[in-house]
């Protein structure tokens, strides 16, 4: 079993408070685990209005694909467009024989 999980720290520009951030983010995270069947959530600072960390874990039996699909999720969310990605860390680690 392979376990990816990264860390995505975001830009919300224009955020009015933080009200205004989680509504701008809850469409974004309820599409990440639809469109890639994933345990994502707020991770960072909950009352910074304008930056948010997201955390997000995918399961997976090949060390390339997991690599692969957080790649993929990070490109999407640099193409969104209430968002500006600011940084991202991953790790992936193989769990059993």
């Amino acid at each position: 079993m392979v376990v990816g999980v990264c860390r995505v720290e975001l830009s919300v520009p224009g955020s009015l408070g933080i009200k205004d951030k989680r509504n701008r983010l809850r469409p974004i995270m309820q599409l990440l685990q639809k469109e890639y069947h994933l345990a994502v959530a707020e991770v960072g600072d909950p009352d910074d209005a304008e930056r948010v960390a997201l955390g997000f874990a995918a399961v997976g039996n090949d060390r390339r694909i997991i690599n692969s699909l957080i790649d993929k999720i990070v490109a999407r969310l640099e193409e969104t467009a209430d968002v500006v990605v600011l940084s991202h860390d991953f790790e992936i680690t193989n769990y059993g024989a």
